[in-house]
């Protein structure tokens, strides 16, 4: 390779990490779903599942400290509760739409979608599989219909 491939090169990862589209993470590692304003009512609103979402920034110092617990939980309770994951710099409507002012936010959105998202405080994966456990046992006995 001459020196302008390996500047091009640089250049191509250094603008593909600033914006976060390369996932430097092996996905394997995570049960956690990209939300966004495309999918949030079909996978999340519209699902009889158990749903944690975590409402962040990628910036935010508190969500990458999160985010391997989070990681670790959506793993745990892969099959279970499922687990997203939603960039509030970019999707505002949905941040507006649950009051969310402050990051990491993470609601619990229980089978019953017209009841209000629960807010969690849990920030360890214990903590995250423990509620998981607690939420996915209870939706068993409920019967929703759509």
């Amino acid at each position: 390779m001459n020196s302008s491939t390996n500047v091009l090169i640089f250049i191509s990862f250094f603008f593909l990490s600033f914006t976060g589209n390369l996932n430097l993470v092996d996905a394997s590692d995570t049960a956690s779903v990209i939300l966004n304003s495309g999918n949030f009512e079909q996978l999340v609103m519209q699902s009889k599942d158990v749903w944690f979402v975590l409402f962040g920034a990628p910036w935010c110092l508190y969500v990458k400290q999160l985010k391997p617990e989070w990681d670790k939980a959506s793993k745990a309770l892969e099959g279970k509760v499922k687990f997203g994951e939603l960039d509030c710099d970019v999707e505002n409507d949905i941040q507006a739409r649950f009051g969310v002012t402050g990051f990491p936010t993470v609601f619990a959105f229980g089978p019953d979608k017209c009841a209000p998202p629960t807010g969690l405080t849990e920030r360890t994966a214990d903590a995250l599989e423990n509620a998981g456990l607690s939420y996915y046992d209870k939706a068993q006995g409920c019967k929703m219909e759509f």
